[in-house]
């Protein structure tokens, strides 16, 4: 088992829990949370007694999308050099595992993180979750899987408006249009969804497994070739002048609340 930094791995009773760790950050993913949630899932796959994985974020969000601070001020970012070699491995093996995923989803969710999220087989949040798609808004396009799963499962008219206008969905919303099983007060999250890995758990294993394979094969037929265009389309948007802009705007943001908010001794 590798050392993780970003996130932490915990496995008792059958199942496996992954938390992203950069509470700080809010959870925002860079090129090595992504790897080391691979990494993760690659260990509870090798062990016997894991029968279930809960895929959760520390403190108060899920995940903030990609974290802009690894992107240096005035650099064109490689986004689709970033996707080919650690989001797209990821959001394709958690739809190939033989293990069932349960994400719990405890705060905001935005960009790849929704990604990743919808790559999970069943999908919690807590009553002050929310799902957002903040891509157009900073002259990109919509990756980690966003565009088939978000269209799948909401339809034409509903995927079009959550990841063109960027809207907000909230816990309830996201419920009534299918993005989630089930929406949960946020003290009651975590137990509900370790209560649902266990109870996978303890199901034939070969028949989870099985299973699990059926339904991403009827759901995900072309997801391979649908990752490989969000990849280079979102290259393309990455090397655009609109994006330096806007991640210029980002770090200049950034400075004015460092300047606003000193630390305090």
């Amino acid at each position: 088992m590798m050392d993780f930094s970003d996130i932490r791995y915990e496995a008792r009773d059958g199942v496996a829990r992954i938390t992203v760790a950069r509470a700080e950050r809010l959870n925002a993913y860079r090129n090595q949370t992504a790897d080391e949630l691979l990494a993760a899932l690659r260990d509870a796959e090798r062990d016997v007694d894991i029968r279930a994985v809960l895929l959760t974020g520390e403190g108060r969000a899920f995940g903030a999308g990609y974290d802009l601070t690894s992107i240096r001020p005035g650099e064109t970012p490689a986004l689709d050099d970033v996707l080919e070699r650690h989001f797209n491995p990821l959001v394709s093996a958690m739809r190939s595992s033989r293990l069932p995923i349960v994400a719990a989803v405890n705060g905001p969710c935005a960009g790849a993180a929704v990604g990743v999220a919808l790559a999970a087989d069943i999908v919690l949040c807590s009553a002050s979750a929310y799902f957002y798609e903040p891509f157009v808004g900073i002259a990109l396009v919509p990756d980690a899987g966003n565009t088939q799963f978000l269209t799948r499962i909401l339809g034409h008219v509903r995927a079009s408006g959550m990841m063109l206008l960027g809207d907000r969905i909230d816990a309830q919303r996201a419920l009534a249009w299918g993005l989630v099983w089930q929406v949960v007060e946020d003290e009651a999250l975590d137990g509900a969804a370790l209560d649902i890995c266990r109870r996978l758990a303890s199901q034939e294993a070969a028949a989870v497994a099985a299973t699990k394979r059926l339904v991403t094969g009827a759901a995900d037929g072309g997801l391979e070739g649908q990752l490989r265009l969000e990849r280079d389309l979102q290259g393309a948007a990455g090397r655009s002048p609109a994006v330096l802009g806007r991640v210029a705007d980002f770090f200049a943001r950034s400075t004015d609340r460092r300047k606003s908010n000193p630390p305090t001794s």
